[in-house]
């Protein structure tokens, strides 16, 4: 008699799952990743923020603003630029090929970046 009782549990329970599991399996997350940002930026206004956050702290970059930028510029050379200078600020305190690489990205958009 339990084993009928436990089979007909075992099957409500399977179908229960089975019913609140909608749509496709999701992958798995990967560590270290972030979701899709909400918004994108172009190199142009990219850059911009970076040259007035430079203007506007003597010439030190912003961590935040240099994140923000690796995390939202659509063009992948200029990401991965600020991505460097975020990890060599975080490890020397400073950036300076990275900051010249980032220039040079900025130039190419049609905005100049002094060197201070």
């Amino acid at each position: 008699m339990w084993a009928g009782c436990r089979n007909a549990l075992l099957v409500t329970a399977a179908a229960a799952v089975a019913a609140g599991c909608g749509g496709p399996p999701r992958p798995p997350a990967r560590h270290g990743t972030t979701a899709p940002s909400p918004y994108t930026l172009t190199s142009f206004q990219a850059c911009q923020q970076l040259r007035d956050d430079l203007a506007r702290n003597r010439g030190v970059p912003d961590i935040p603003t240099l994140r923000r930028i690796a995390d939202h510029v659509s063009a992948p050379r200029l990401a991965a630029d600020a991505r460097t200078a975020v990890r060599d600020i975080g490890h020397t305190g400073i950036a300076p090929l990275a900051l010249y690489l980032m220039r040079d990205d900025c130039a190419r958009a049609g905005v100049q970046i002094p060197a201070s």
